[in-house]
């Protein structure tokens, strides 16, 4: 495909939308250049259907100009670029038939410009006969352009303001929100990390006692094991045996010793058997030669 080809089609192509466009609008006069500027300063002289017979011919020529030159056209027919967006923006807005009793309302052009400021919703709501931040058709007809605008710009800060003041408040729960749930969280993480640190005490703490036990147990099997020898050796006379039954009695402490000391854990056995705060006289004292006589 060629250039002159590519181009044909591009042209068909947006006349195809112009054509759309002007459909939308309601508009059927001629869309060259020359005719819409025409039409244009016919409408300038006249009031709200002037209003938006103006705002469709500008946003058609807007369309059919090559870019950059519509602010040029709109101003040689004079009509500045901020007046030229309010007139293109009320022909979008107000072109559709159902809004005829809001622009019957409004009366003349300025006071249809004023009425941009309403949104579509807002502008459906008065064509049923309702009324948008207390303002009614009859209030709309009634009023000076100069009241409508303060009345529309008040309602508008006001409800301005209230959004703000509800958002505000919005932030303000969320940000209480996270808090509280960052909070909840940790304090969540908290007592779980007690609960497993609680329990792993508890079962460590178990298990000591349980060693602890057997090895009381032990001794005290122990302790009867040797008085049951003791006994046999002054039964039997075999006194033969009590210096050896001694040196397996201190070799067993003397192993209790180094274990103690692998542990890492000192013992005074001495202070064991006669600790600081028991008096002198109570203090039970026991000689190596009568350990083995108990």
């Amino acid at each position: 495909m060629d250039l002159e080809q590519t181009t044909e089609i591009a042209i068909s192509e947006h006349a195809q939308k112009l054509g759309q466009l002007a459909v939308s609008l309601g508009y059927e006069g001629s869309l060259t250049v020359g005719a819409l500027e025409d039409e244009i300063r016919f409408y300038q002289r006249r009031t709200v259907e002037a209003c938006l017979e103006l705002g469709k011919r500008l946003v058609l020529l807007k369309e059919v100009t090559p870019h950059g030159e519509f602010k040029q056209r709109t101003e040689m027919l004079n009509i500045n670029e901020r007046a030229a967006r309010r007139f293109m923006s009320a022909a979008l807005k107000f072109s559709k038939t159902d809004n005829l009793s809001v622009l019957k309302a409004a009366g003349n052009q300025s006071k249809l410009l004023e009425l941009l400021v309403l949104d579509d919703d807002e502008i459906a709501e008065l064509s049923a006969g309702g009324s948008v931040h207390d303002i009614t058709l009859d209030d709309i007809d009634r009023m000076t352009t100069s009241e409508l605008r303060k009345n529309l710009r008040d309602a508008k800060s006001e409800s301005a303001a209230k959004d703000q003041l509800i958002q505000a408040k919005d932030q303000k729960i969320n940000k209480l929100d996270t808090e509280l749930s960052k909070t909840s969280s940790q304090a969540t993480i908290l007592k779980r990390q007690q609960t497993e640190q609680q329990q792993l005490q508890s079962k460590v703490l178990e298990e000591l006692n349980s060693a602890c036990l057997t090895m009381h147990n032990n001794t005290v099997r122990f302790t009867n094991e040797i008085n049951s020898f003791i006994d046999a050796i002054d039964e039997h006379s075999l006194f033969d045996l009590q210096d050896q039954l001694e040196a397996s009695v201190v070799a067993t402490f003397q192993q209790i010793a180094q274990t103690s000391l692998a542990l890492g854990i000192q013992i005074d056995f001495e202070a064991m058997v006669k600790p600081e705060w028991m008096p002198a006289d109570q203090m039970i004292t026991v000689e190596p030669e009568t350990v083995l006589e108990q």
